[in-house]
């Protein structure tokens, strides 16, 4: 279907919709929307640390602007992608984030590849220094938000490349870890762990606390270092119950009684959703919260409430579906640095170890899964087949001088592209734009609608 307007027209380009699929087939079904494995960057190395047990920076120059796959990451944490395509890595080791362009090219997007700290900006992102920064959130649009937790902050990159300081937080016995980083939409609440300097070095981290920014409150504690936590690995938001969940890898912790997947249900106030060590071990068709993932560490939720987690030890990537059963999507090994990861295998890979030692999972917006393995490093993805449906309401709700106002009905946890052209024949759509949704009216601004005509569509995530 296709909706002309006039102020400017708008233009809309619908597809199929897709509804989601019934309980009762919901894992064959969802898993059934992806094609196959892409290893999209690493290389395997015998060893990632140096003799004095501190861990190897293996960026070279000569892998800038080069094949992603060619260059050797650096004890990669995370990885994300906008709705353009691009994927961004915080490679903790090499103190920087890169960036795999739709080309499949590497590039350095902030940070020097040395550790330090020359300042807060407002300047290129690529002149700043990062201090092991190992967790990162990506808006739809590009703009990128990493924690660095060597200079104690939370940085902003803007879609321009520009770096300034959002955090600063004057802690001092924040240790260089951490990896949990959350931001919400309109880029008013931040959610970030802090972890402890170990009472002995080396030795796990002397506990961890949870906490959020806003603009207005600064930083507040939402859950003390009495509340439990030690390692939290990942932290995300369930777009269903709003509620945040933490990861607990809980390293070093002899006894596997720490680590775990809790939600907060308040300040100092946590549940786990999965099973401590005295469950069961991880099984297909077994409940998250009666089994057991040893050292919990990477989770994201998909628009229903269900989520992939994966555990560093247990090696697994697990689909958790909307009634708390698992199921195994990809097999992995916790042994340390012993599998790379192969190209055009179809998940769920269960009958062989794909991977090991999974460090975050993340869904991109045009639905692919994106992984992260291994010490010496391994960024790879599994393609979504699935088509987003596309909303019929776009329409403009206010037009200044400078200024257009679109609205429409998002799909919750869905992320949108938009066009604009300002002649239909010949036919020449520039991308302006992204956004996600958090459900119901999704608003896009156009700072730049200038002329007397314009068209725009909406258009999927690449």
């Amino acid at each position: 279907m296709t909706l002309s307007f006039s102020t400017s027209a708008l233009a809309l380009v619908g597809f199929v919709l897709s509804g989601l699929p019934s309980h009762a087939t919901e894992f064959t079904d969802y898993a059934a929307g992806f094609s196959t494995t892409t290893v999209l960057a690493g290389a395997h190395q015998t060893t990632t640390n140096n003799l004095d047990g501190t861990a190897i920076n293996f960026w070279s120059s000569a892998f800038e602007n080069q094949p992603a796959v060619n260059a050797t990451l650096s004890n990669p944490h995370m990885a994300q992608a906008d709705a353009y395509g691009n994927i961004y890595i915080a490679d903790k080791s090499s103190h920087a984030i890169l960036k795999i362009t739709t080309d499949g090219l590497i590039h350095t997007y902030a940070g020097t590849h040395l550790a330090g700290f020359n300042g807060d900006g407002p300047a290129q992102a690529t002149t700043l220094q990062l201090n092991n920064p190992n967790g990162l959130f990506v808006l739809p649009d590009g703009t990128l938000y990493l924690l660095d937790p060597g200079n104690r902050r939370i940085r902003r990159v803007g879609i321009d490349g520009v770096m300034t300081t959002i955090v600063y937080d004057p802690e001092t016995d924040w240790y260089p870890s951490g990896r949990a980083l959350w931001v919400r939409a309109d880029e008013q609440l931040i959610y970030y762990a802090d972890e402890f300097i170990p009472l002995v070095i080396p030795g796990p981290a002397n506990g961890a606390v949870i906490k959020q920014w806003t603009p207005t409150g600064g930083i507040v504690t939402l859950c003390d270092k009495a509340t439990g936590f030690v390692n939290p690995g990942n932290i995300a938001v369930n777009p269903v119950d709003g509620k945040l969940y933490v990861t607990d890898r809980a390293e070093d912790d002899t006894t596997n009684t720490l680590s775990g997947l809790w939600r907060i249900d308040g300040t100092n106030t946590r549940v786990r959703v999965l099973g401590n060590n005295s469950a069961n071990p991880a099984a297909d068709g077994g409940l998250a919260t009666s089994s057991y993932i040893k050292q919990v560490r990477g989770i994201a939720f998909l628009p229903n409430g269900a989520y992939f987690v994966c555990g560093h030890k247990d090696g697994s990537i697990w689909y958790v579906d909307t009634a708390g059963v698992l199921h195994r999507y990809i097999y992995g090994n916790g042994t340390k640095d012993n599998y790379s990861p192969s190209n055009g295998i179809h998940p769920p890979i269960t009958s062989q170890v794909y991977m090991c030692q999974p460090r975050a999972v993340t869904i991109s917006p045009d639905g692919n899964l994106i992984g992260v393995s291994n010490d010496s490093g391994f960024v790879f993805k599994v393609t979504s087949t699935v088509v987003q449906a596309l909303p019929a309401d776009l329409k403009p709700t206010q037009l200044s001088s400078n200024a257009l106002h679109l609205i429409w009905s998002g799909l919750l946890g869905h992320s949108y592209v938009v066009e604009r052209t300002l002649e239909l024949q010949p036919l020449n759509w520039q991308i302006i734009g992204a956004t996600g949704s958090a459900g119901g009216v999704t608003e896009f601004i156009d700072p730049t609608a200038t002329q007397q005509h314009a068209y725009y569509r909406l258009s999927t995530p690449r």
